[in-house]
């Protein structure tokens, strides 16, 4: 048994889940609402909407698809949490899984019992507590890790860096003006950094400290090495108990067109995804209703009377029908071209537009004897006007809104 339910919530909600007994998956999607899926029962959902929040627990694994702008608030995951294209923030309490988050903005977490994983994040990354191993790559605001217990793998981060870590480190930085970066730990550090950067350099370490490919190479034993490199507009201080070695590559700086590039790429790819899922949902609810409809009308048993005037009022409520879809398609245009015009003014390059949802494919038209069925059944009182308007629209193919 499954639950799937879909809420109104406009295109910024505010969202809270207070408690996930399994795994959480969370996707942004270009919709104003939220869609809540659960594989347990319905007693095992509870949603609570309010004015301007929706507030979600749940006893199984529990699965969302929210407006890409939404506020989400996580306050404990029994198991693993993912998270995908929301761009509003996200702040989370304790999950005691692994944490895998993948194209969001500004991120707040207390505590992680497992792994934690974070891919294009646009704003800063804080996390108290992570209990496993970290890996971050491509950051465009601060990182601060409070503690590690596991190894932690640093790439791309534009912001300053602040990090403790038990286990050993990996990292490239960029040591863009005005960067500022301090990570200690309690095994090696492997540092990586432009080859003509220009900084202040503190290292000190109980085991061997070398510098490699940065000008004047440098070794020490044991202890302390600071040296600086001209123009000294960024400082690294790395603090080890075990050894460290800097070295200098050929390290591009993080440019802010390609990772807004990047993330807009991401964020096309997934709008692709929902939009065959969607379709694929549509397809599968006609091909069900129109089976129980022929189902229903092979079980009546009825004549061939029509009535000219009821039959003139089920063709003109097919129309309408059709004219809905037709309306509902030219408003779903519209917004797309609305949110090009919006991230133009906002200096953001324009995003290429979504491919536009295929047409389900149609049943062969309704044939004299279906119609006559139906008309019959509204002579007879059996079906109202909007019913009769209903199968015919599935009949045909159609959808109705």
């Amino acid at each position: 048994m499954s639950v799937l339910q879909l809420f109104q919530t406009g295109p910024t909600p505010a969202l809270i889940v207070r408690s996930v007994s399994g795994n959480l998956s969370v996707s942004g999607w270009d919709r104003p609402e939220v869609e809540v899926r659960t594989q347990g029962d319905a007693e095992s959902l509870q949603v609570n909407q309010g004015a301007e929040t929706l507030t979600i627990s749940c006893e199984e694994d529990l699965g969302l698809r929210v407006p890409v702008q939404s506020r989400l608030i996580i306050e404990q995951v029994e198991g693993n949490a993912s998270i995908n294209l929301l761009l509003g923030g996200l702040r989370m309490s304790h999950v005691e899984g692994n944490v895998s988050l993948h194209s969001v903005s500004g991120v707040e977490i207390d505590h992680v019992e497992g792994n934690l994983t974070a891919r294009l994040v646009a704003g800063d990354l804080r996390v108290g507590v992570v209990e496993g191993n970290a890996q971050i790559v491509k950051a465009a605001g601060d990182v601060q890790l409070g503690k590690v217990e596991g190894s932690l793998n640093l790439e791309e981060v534009g912001g300053d860096i602040q990090a403790q870590v038990e286990g050993s480190v990996r990292m490239r930085t960029p040591l863009a003006p005005g960067q500022q970066c301090t990570v200690q730990a309690e095994g090696s550090i492997l540092c990586e950094v432009p080859r003509d950067v220009g900084a202040v350099f503190s290292l000190k370490a109980d085991g061997a400290i070398r510098v490699s490919d940065l000008g004047e190479n440098r070794k020490v034993v044991a202890g302390e090495l600071i040296f600086e490199r001209e123009p000294a507009h960024a400082r690294l201080t790395l603090v080890a108990e075990g050894s460290i070695h800097l070295r200098g590559v050929q390290l591009r700086p993080i440019d802010e067109k390609e990772f807004v590039s990047t993330l807009e790429e991401e964020l096309n790819l997934r709008t692709a995804e929902l939009t065959q899922q969607i379709t694929a949902q549509i397809e599968a609810q006609v091909n069900e209703l129109a089976r129980q409809l022929d189902s229903k009308l092979a079980q009546l048993n009825v004549d061939d009377a029509l009535s000219a005037s009821i039959q003139e009022r089920v063709q003109a409520a097919m129309r309408r029908a059709e004219e809905r879809l037709t309306e509902a398609l030219r408003r779903m245009e519209q917004r797309t071209q609305e949110r090009e015009s919006r991230r133009r003014k906002g200096g953001w390059p324009a995003l290429p537009t979504p491919p536009a949802p295929s047409t389900p494919p149609k049943r062969p038209p309704v044939t004299e004897e279906e119609r006559m069925m139906i008309l019959r059944m509204v002579e007879q009182g059996k079906l109202s006007v909007e019913q009769a308007e209903q199968l015919l629209a599935a009949l045909s193919g159609s959808k109705r809104r």
